[in-house]
Formats: C-alpha cells, sequence, structure tokens
C-alpha cells in the first residue's frame, strides 16, 4: 500500500514538473529572476554583517553599560556572556550539508522562500529581544540560516552556462557594496543618547527580507537544473533505478554522493587533504569579523563609526570582483599569497588607524581590504579549489563537506580571543592570532597543496593529484 502511494505521489510530481517545462518563459523572466535573486542576496550579506556591525551598541543596551564604553569591564562581561554562543553556532555547520540536500528532493524554490524568511525572523527576533536570551536566540537563528547560499544555488542553475561565473560575480559584487547600507542606516538611526536606537537599523532588513522571502516563491520559477534531473530521476522504473544503483556501484562513478563518501575520500586523497588542513588553519583568522565594530567604536564616536561602515563594504566590494579576475591569471595558489597578505597588511593598517585615530576614512578602507582579502581566499579554499580538485560524481558532495570542515577552525581562533581578551587589548589580538595562523595556512598551500587553474574538471578522477 505504501509502495502504491509512493508512486501516485511521484507520478502527481511528474506530471507537475512536466508542466513546469512545458509552460513558457516571458522574454525578460531571467533579468527579472536575477533582480529578485540579487536582492535576497543582499539580504543575506546584511544578514551577515549587521549583528557584528550592532554588537556594542546591542550589549550596551541589552546589559546596562551606561558608560558606554567598550573598555569598561561590564562590556567584557558582555562579550564573555555572548561569545561562546558565537562558537556554538558552528554547530550548525553540522547539519548545513543535509538541510541543504533536502532542496535536491523537494527543489530550490521553497528553500529559498524558506531561508530568506529565516533570516528575516533571524534578524526580528534580535530587533525585539528586551533579555540577552532572546538576543541570542535570534543570533543564532539568523547564523543558521545565512551560510547555506540558496541564492547562489540558483543563480548557477538559473543562469546560462556560459555567463554563470559573469552573474555570480556581478550579484556578488552588489550584495558586498550593499552591506554599505548598513553604515548608512546607523547614520539615520544611531543616537548616542537613546539606548535603544541600534534596534531601528534591523528595521528594513527585516521587512525586505520576510516580504522578498514570501513573495519570491510566487516571483521565479523552479530551477531548470532541478527540475530536468528530477523528471529524469521519476521517469525511471523501479527496477531501471536499482539497476542504476548498481551500475554507479560497480563503475568509477562509485565515487559519489553522501556526506560519509566524501568525508572518507577527503581524507585519502592528498589534494584535498592539505587544502582541508590549510583551509582549517586559515579560518582561526576570521574570527575578528565579529568584532571590528567594537573596536572601531572605541576609536571614535558613533557617527564616525558609521561612516565607516559605509566606506569599508564599498572597499570590500571592489577587492572581490578584482580578486576573481587575477586568480584566473595568476592561478589559484599566488591568488591566496597576495589575498592573505593584503588581509594581513589590512588588518594592521586597521589596527594602526584605530589607535592612532587617523580618522573613518583610512580604517574603512584598510578593514575593506582586510575582508575583501581575507573572505576571497576563503571562496577559493572552500570553494574553488576543491572543485577543481574533486571527481565530478562527486563534486557537490566533496564541496559540501569540505566547507563545514574547514569552517571548524573558527572554533580556535574563537576560543583564544575569548580567553584571551580579558587580559591582551582587542585589536592587539587580532594581530597576535591572525598572524601566525595565517602564516601557516600559506606555507601549508604553497608547498603541499597542487595548483588547480586550467585543470580539466572532466577530467578529474581520485588520481589526479596523487
Amino acid at each position: 500500500m505504501k509502495n502504491k502511494i509512493d508512486f501516485t505521489r511521484e507520478q502527481r510530481e511528474l506530471t507537475r514538473l512536466d508542466r513546469e517545462t512545458n509552460r513558457p518563459k516571458g522574454v525578460h523572466y531571467l533579468l527579472f529572476a536575477m533582480i529578485v535573486l540579487t536582492i535576497i542576496y543582499i539580504v543575506d550579506e546584511i544578514t551577515s554583517n549587521v549583528n557584528a556591525a550592532m554588537q556594542p551598541y546591542a550589549l550596551f543596551d541589552l546589559f546596562g553599560i551606561t558608560s558606554r564604553s567598550v573598555s569598561a569591564p561590564e562590556y567584557k562581561t558582555a562579550i564573555n556572556t555572548v561569545a561562546p554562543w558565537q562558537v556554538a553556532s558552528n554547530l550548525f555547520l553540522i547539519i548545513t550539508p543535509f538541510y541543504k540536500a533536502l532542496s535536491d528532493r523537494f527543489g530550490r524554490r521553497p528553500f529559498l522562500m524558506i531561508n530568506t524568511i529565516g533570516m528575516g525572523v533571524g534578524m526580528l527576533i534580535v530587533m525585539t529581544s528586551h533579555s540577552v536570551v532572546q538576543y541570542i536566540l535570534g543570533m543564532l537563528a539568523m547564523m543558521f540560516f545565512t551560510p547555506n547560499d540558496m541564492q547562489v544555488l540558483y543563480i548557477m542553475e538559473t543562469a546560462p552556462k556560459e555567463k554563470r561565473a559573469t552573474y555570480s560575480f556581478v550579484a556578488k559584487g552588489i550584495a558586498l557594496i550593499s552591506v554599505s547600507l548598513i553604515g548608512v542606516m546607523s547614520r539615520i538611526f544611531l543616537r548616542d543618547d537613546v539606548p535603544t536606537s541600534w534596534r531601528m537599523v534591523y528595521l528594513i532588513p527585516v521587512i525586505v527580507a520576510i516580504v522578498i522571502g514570501a513573495v519570491s516563491f510566487f516571483l521565479v520559477r523552479e530551477t531548470p537544473v532541478f527540475v530536468d534531473q528530477r523528471r529524469s530521476f521519476l521517469s525511471l522504473t523501479p527496477e531501471q533505478r536499482k539497476a542504476k544503483a548498481e551500475e554507479d556501484a560497480k563503475s568509477s562513478t562509485a565515487e559519489q554522493g553522501g556526506v560519509f563518501r566524501a568525508l572518507k575520500f577527503i581524507f585519502v586523497n592528498h589534494q584535498l587533504r592539505w587544502i582541508l588542513i590549510a583551509g582549517f588553519l586559515f579560518f582561526a583568522t576570521t574570527f575578528y569579523t565579529s568584532y571590528y565594530a567594537t573596536v572601531l567604536e572605541g576609536a571614535m564616536t558613533t557617527e564616525l563609526v558609521s561612516i565607516a561602515l559605509i566606506i569599508y563594504p564599498l572597499v570590500n566590494g571592489i577587492v572581490t570582483i578584482v580578486s576573481g579576475f587575477f586568480s584566473d591569471r595568476l592561478g589559484r595558489k599566488k591568488a591566496c599569497l597576495i589575498l592573505g597578505g593584503l588581509a594581513l597588511a589590512g588588518l594592521l593598517v586597521f589596527v594602526i588607524a584605530c589607535r592612532m585615530h587617523w580618522g573613518p576614512a583610512a580604517a574603512g578602507i584598510a578593514y575593506g581590504c582586510s575582508i575583501g582579502g581575507l573572505w576571497s581566499m576563503s571562496d577559493t579554499l572552500i570553494l574553488t579549489m576543491p572543485a577543481e580538485s574533486s571527481p565530478s560524481g562527486m563534486r557537490a558532495s566533496v564541496m559540501g563537506t569540505i566547507s563545514v570542515m574547514i569552517g571548524a577552525g573558527m572554533f580556535i581562533g574563537q576560543a583564544l580571543f575569548i580567553v584571551l581578551q580579558n587580559f591582551v587589548s582587542m585589536d592587539l589580538l587580532f594581530l597576535f592570532i591572525c598572524v601566525p595562523f595565517m602564516a601557516v595556512s600559506l606555507i601549508v598551500l604553497m608547498t603541499k597543496v597542487k595548483e588547480t587553474k586550467d585543470v580539466d574538471l572532466d577530467s578529474i578522477t581520485a588520481d589526479t593529484y596523487k
């Protein structure tokens, strides 16, 4: 009876997908879809950055720190309370591959909606929080939904094959630059004499996230790649599915599928194993992106901080876009060397600019260069090089699994920071932790990992990099 019900449900789904395939798209559908997806990308980037930008003001309010000083003992206590939960949120990375895999069964469109609304709801919880517990719950909700990047997968599966990279770079560049809107909203809403004014910075992003998330289900259609793959699977008889599974198990394409198979492959493959080690060490340096606003607030007025918050995303977006071009020209390893150097140099100048009171322009430009180099190197280590080192049959599984394992490196940096910030100035701590980890990561990458530039993705096998 159960098999009959499953068969009937699958037939209804196949009929629906057939109708979706045959339904004509409007002339301007692709442009319209890209606009919607870019807005969702902007929501994602703002959600990823707004908590860090508003951190000192939220903690002043929720912990009743009347001095509004990031040097106050009460502020260190507040950091000690909130920061461990930020570290704990990395545990979400364990379930991320399984959560994202649900879109292979149920489609991209419902998860595009769920993810976007989820980010909006998380920001709403933070915005309306009147207790530390509620603030932490909202923060955890935001941290669960932002890493999934469903809009990126949607762009890759919707854009024309020959223009996928172009569409992705343009959307990401616009989204990164749009983070400057946090600074604009800070200048409009933040007031030193109104402790709760930080909440208003979340208002517009919350409204946009929930509205665009809800209507996206009706504004964009399911991706053609998912429709074709799902129709192909549903068209097979049970006997054909069984035969195909047996054939795959006997062939080289058995290097496919699944988090656990990918996990085993990463550890036995020389290339991927060293990419994992280099990336794990690298991610120990990313913790400072959660605390930069505290350093800014300790160096200048709230109004000047807002100016820095406008400047740094512009620089970040420019560095990100440019990095894609010289990565293709110079190779992945040389690009990482340059980007890692830029991240550390920018961080050093940022610390000096804040200590010497050079103003928001210098601090904003330096921080923008630093995180532009940091996250561009991150994309290379987590996305590009694993993709260019994996067989086609298990590329998606390897990319999802290795990103979780590399991301776990954040635990090291976060844990060191939480302990040492009680004894060492926060800005100096950025350098003390980041310099050695970044240096070792680059040494591993340059000496143990082979270049992947210009590799033929279709010809990669398990033995390609041995």
